[in-house]
């Protein structure tokens, strides 16, 4: 069992959303003074998963600095209350719709029609349009970069992966939504290298996330459900399962485990699972999996629970889960590839399961909690910087 770390938890509060706004109106918020600085508009446009959290806490930040944030965001978008952010769901994004061309294009049409033309209207003349994530990738990423420049609004953009996994023509249009906008703001040092090999000078930041406090009985709750007592160390994979984040060489590390040590998954399945649960009953690895999209308390709470995170990716920017694990304590061993090696407790040579066990070996005989803390002060005076506003 890992030592417990602090989890003191600065966060806002959580609960059910207010009452969803209009997409033609978004009011200034109640009970706050009018700010003197241009507004901030975040677009996030899917509500839901890391980078919808990750841009409620930058809006948490940035309100906490006397300026008025407005995030745009999906329809169905998770429950989360954010102190000093206006909340505006003008993005139709149903999270519940299987994936497919027939949704992609309802997303779409949607987006010209009604989404674009709401975030002309809504955000005024010298404002920040800040565009979050690949969510609407492609031609409607350039078209949302595009909108914002008219009228002599400040355009930046966070893309989040500075590669494509949607093919060379996806990847093709992400590079030139990359010289769109006046400032590009990137969350690992890695990504920034890769900015100035395509000759952009980017902006980098610590990747802030919401993170709501776990409670004992919420970790209790879990380790009960991967049958994991106190002498059982819990090795966990958590998030989205895509056959590039490689659960499957964490399946092959497994085989060679001793029976103290559990496998568990929690994560959306996005193409990998089908192949891996044949593997895991080929080798006979028993897996502890809770597939499915998990909202975040309950997502932070198995991260919290756990004894290691393992992000055996083949490739990567950065991560939300690394993130989210560091700020809970929970040591972390991830792939050396992009940005995952600044944030992991121990890295490993991507691909290779024996590498991979050695590295689960070192942390968990180690047995050291991270460093929670995160200087998210600094994270605010860099994006300010990229906004063009005073720090």
């Amino acid at each position: 069992m890992r030592p417990e770390p602090d989890r003191t938890n600065p966060e806002g509060p959580f609960g059910p959303p207010g009452p969803l706004r209009k997409p033609e109106h978004v009011p200034h918020r109640g009970g706050s003074a009018p700010s003197a600085h241009p507004e901030i508009h975040l677009f996030e446009p899917s509500g839901y998963a890391g980078v919808f959290q990750h841009a409620c806490r930058l809006g948490q930040l940035l309100g906490r600095s006397g300026r008025r944030v407005v995030l745009h965001t999906g329809h169905e978008h998770e429950k989360v209350r954010v102190e000093g952010v206006d909340l505006c769901p003008c993005s139709w994004w149903p999270r519940e719709r299987p994936a497919g061309a027939r949704r992609s294009g309802a997303i779409a049409g949607r987006f010209v029609r009604h989404t674009l033309p709401h975030l002309h209207a809504a955000v005024p003349p010298g404002a920040v349009l800040h565009v979050q994530g690949i969510a609407a990738a492609g031609a409607l990423t350039l078209l949302a970069l595009s909108v914002g420049r008219f009228r002599d609004r400040r355009v930046v953009y966070s893309p989040h992966d500075t590669f494509s996994r949607r093919g060379r023509v996806d990847g093709a249009l992400l590079r030139l939504a990359l010289r769109v906008p006046h400032e590009v703001i990137v969350y690992s040092r890695a990504d920034v290298e890769v900015l100035r090999r395509r000759g952009i000078e980017g902006h980098c930041s610590a990747l802030v996330q919401l993170v709501p406090e776990v409670s004992d009985g919420e970790r209790l709750a879990w380790r009960n459900a991967w049958r994991a007592g106190p002498d059982v160390s819990v090795v966990l994979f958590a998030g989205c399962i895509r056959p590039e984040k490689r659960l499957d060489v964490l399946i092959e590390s497994a085989r060679h485990w001793p029976a103290d040590r559990r496998l568990a998954v929690v994560g959306e399945d996005r193409g990998g699972w089908a192949h891996c649960a044949e593997l895991a009953k080929s080798y006979g690895v028993d897996v502890a999996a809770r597939v499915g999209f998990l909202e975040l308390a309950e997502f932070a709470a198995a991260i919290s629970a756990a004894d290691l995170v393992v992000l055996p990716y083949d490739k990567a920017s950065q991560s939300g889960v690394l993130a989210v694990a560091r700020r809970l304590g929970t040591p972390t061993a991830a792939a050396n590839v992009g940005g995952l090696r600044e944030l992991a407790s121990q890295t490993f040579e991507a691909g290779d399961p024996h590498d991979l066990n050695r590295a689960v070996d070192a942390q968990l005989v180690r047995a050291v909690a991270p460093d929670p803390s995160l200087d998210e002060d600094r994270a605010v005076t860099v994006h300010l910087l990229a906004y063009g506003q005073p720090t």
